[in-house]
């Protein structure tokens, strides 16, 4: 197969695509699994699952199917470990399992990388772009769209490429010019970075002896002496960044750069791999060192010095200083009132949109239990996102995508105080409170806000106020404890212990048993929604039937119990 795939029911994670068939778990036939088809676990072919990630190593997807709420099927898991020492037996050399990954800098300049996942995610090179999107030349299904970062050459040079597109994805060197670009109907230009890859079979300068070494691959004793090579110089990198000269260790540190990816063979991904690691290890502890010989030097050299400037001088410049100090804290200020007001504001909509939605029990869903409720709010950040450029094609889309997570932060932090403002205004809201006759008429001694509350068990303080209230709280329970200290009650010691319990107010047996209600009700209806995604009948029947025998057992024990 192209890949490996993650394929999962509600409790079980399992890998497709696995050659090596492992014994254990299922019925065992001696040298396998019991199995249909082509799969080390006979589950694969025998029932229907949902499809996840697709990953261009074994290793990658092993990592992720452990990883989440469900298990790993033992059976699938045995077979990748298998198949994991099967490859590494293949190859000897030391860090044999390290995948043949290219970094950034060793890809053609000119082909355009991008992620499926976000900047953070894994990165592929882009073969071409389609009516379906953006391809890339590893053969991986991608469950989100490629999205392109721009070329290679303006990428940061120390990622590393997945390691289906490194075996496919064009390399060698490219030259950079500038040109003016014209702006269609504005008779306009601007200027653009035009990378253009130099071809090696068809560069007339390439001599036949360059082009024959560069088929040629290395043997064993080939890699060893370019590797001894590179080392050599490695070694005399820490000199010349300890004598501060920087741009000769710049230029060392890129021709080894350049000399680490020509080393070509079995196993030279796992001894480029491991020089990069040299390089690297070695330029960070010689800049290490340097930095703090400096600082070193600096302390045991420092000495008072008589300032140049008189002090009207020094004075006014300061006074400068503090007048631009406050002009950055008005803005600050500025800026947090406004995110906090915008998040209020949209806070104020989400909940306008909940009023109009009603729940179950016909209800408005003021607190997001439905699916309408939870996906229109989702729609408000997310429907905005899917509507934007690509990323670096617009100022505005990119500001807006930078700060979109920001902004859910502060409509997650004003929502309670907004719904709380909302029950409030429903005692000076006759017509607006007509849509909780249900709650007035369950508590017709309340106000409307306390009757909404009541029955919903919402708060109606903010949280401001209740933060409020809990210090007046524990600054009282400080003086009754100092009080009773002086009045010799209590010792010192007691006093401490005391106030170091005081947090939380303590919950009534009551309370206690309605929030384990409510979790474990959360808890059930969760369950069911999960099963209900089960596409096999017979497995749906099964886990469905496992709760009806919880029940069961559950009131046999209330029984036993009275």
């Amino acid at each position: 197969m192209s890949g490996y795939t993650i394929k999962y029911n509600r409790t079980t994670n399992h890998i497709d695509g696995l050659t090596v068939r492992t014994t254990g778990g299922g019925k065992d036939m001696g040298d396998h699994v019991s199995y249909y088809a082509e799969n080390a676990c006979g589950s694969l072919t025998r029932y229907r699952f949902a499809q996840g990630a697709t990953y261009a190593t074994l290793a990658e997807a092993l990592e992720a199917a452990r990883k989440g709420g469900r298990k790993l099927c033992k059976t699938c898991e045995k077979a990748a470990e298998a198949q994991i020492a099967a490859d590494a037996e293949k190859t000897k050399d030391e860090g044999a399992r390290v995948a043949g990954k290219l970094k950034l800098n060793e890809v053609r300049g000119d082909i355009r990388i991008g992620s499926a996942t976000g900047s953070g995610g894994v990165p592929h090179a882009i073969k071409e772009t389609t009516d379906k999107g953006n391809v890339p030349y590893c053969s991986a299904k991608l469950k989100n769209p490629l999205r392109s970062w721009g070329p290679a050459l303006e990428q940061n040079p120390n990622l590393e490429l997945c390691a289906g597109c490194s075996k496919h994805v064009p390399t060698g060197p490219v030259t950079v010019s500038a040109t003016d670009v014209e702006i269609p109907g504005l008779g306009r230009t601007i200027p653009a970075t035009v990378i253009t890859p130099v071809d090696a079979d068809t560069t007339e300068e390439k001599t036949e002896k360059d082009t024959m070494a560069a088929k040629t691959t290395m043997d064993k004793a080939a890699q060893e002496k370019a590797a001894e090579e590179i080392r050599a110089d490695i070694e005399r990198l820490p000199s010349l960044i300890a004598e501060g000269k920087d741009d000769s260790a710049k230029e060392l540190t890129e021709e080894i750069g350049k000399a680490i990816p020509k080393i070509t063979g079995t196993g030279a991904a796992a001894i480029k791999a491991k020089l990069r690691a040299e390089l690297e290890k070695a330029e960070k502890d010689a800049k290490k060192a340097k930095a703090d010989k400096d600082k070193a030097d600096k302390a045991a050299s420092k000495e008072v010095v008589v300032s140049k400037e008189t002090s009207l001088e020094a004075t006014l410049k300061d006074a400068v200083i503090q007048d631009l100090v406050k002009k950055g804290q008005e803005q600050v200020k500025t800026l947090a009132v406004s995110k906090f007001k915008g998040g209020h504001q949209i806070a104020e909509i989400i909940l306008d949109i909940r009023t109009q939605i009603l729940n179950k029990n016909g209800h408005p869903d003021l607190n997001a239990e439905t699916d309408a409720a939870k996906k229109n709010t989702t729609k408000v950040f997310d429907g905005l996102l899917e509507g934007l450029p690509e990323e670096g094609e617009d100022e505005a889309a990119d500001a807006i995508r930078a700060e979109v997570d920001s902004i859910k932060k502060s409509y997650r932090n004003a929502i309670k105080d907004v719904r709380a403002l909302y029950l409030r205004s429903l005692d000076n809201s006759p017509e607006e409170a007509k849509k909780y006759a249900y709650a007035l008429e369950a508590h017709p001694d309340k106000k409307p806000s306390e009757a909404v509350a009541e029955f919903h068990g919402y708060e109606l303080r903010t949280r401001a106020e209740i933060a409020k209230a809990d210090r007046e709280r524990k600054a009282l329970e400080k003086k009754k404890v100092e009080d009773a200290v002086k009045a010799g009650e209590l010792s010192e010691e007691e006093a401490a212990e005391a106030l170091s319990e005081g947090g939380a107010e303590e919950k009534t047996p009551k309370e206690m048993r309605a929030a384990f209600v409510k979790r474990m009700t959360n808890s059930f209806k969760k369950q069911v929604k999960e099963i209900k995604t089960i596409e096999n009948a017979e497995e749906q029947e099964e886990a469905l039937d496992e709760l009806t025998a919880l029940l069961s057992a559950l009131r046999k024990e209330l029984k036993a119990q009275a």
